[in-house]
């Protein structure tokens, strides 16, 4: 019954990060269009960089998770 209890959770978990990585890159990708219209071409760059701190955001936060699901208490 744990694996089962333990599979659920994962599956959920990474349908859940998904969504939520998702909403952030969609509201970044929004503003981004706006400032880049309105500012040029510094506004890319911060659009960019934005898009790259999300992703090692995400994917930093993944794998601390992960860690401490595996480390013993």
């Amino acid at each position: 019954m744990r694996y089962a209890r333990a599979v659920v959770n994962v599956v959920v978990g990474l349908f859940v990060n998904d969504w939520v990585q998702s909403a952030v890159v969609l509201v970044i990708i929004g503003v981004g269009w706006l400032a880049v219209a309105r500012l040029g071409g510094i506004a890319l760059v911060l659009f960019v960089l934005l898009l790259a701190g999300q992703l090692v955001w995400f994917a930093r936060a993944e794998g601390i998770r992960l860690s401490r699901r595996r480390s013993p208490s």
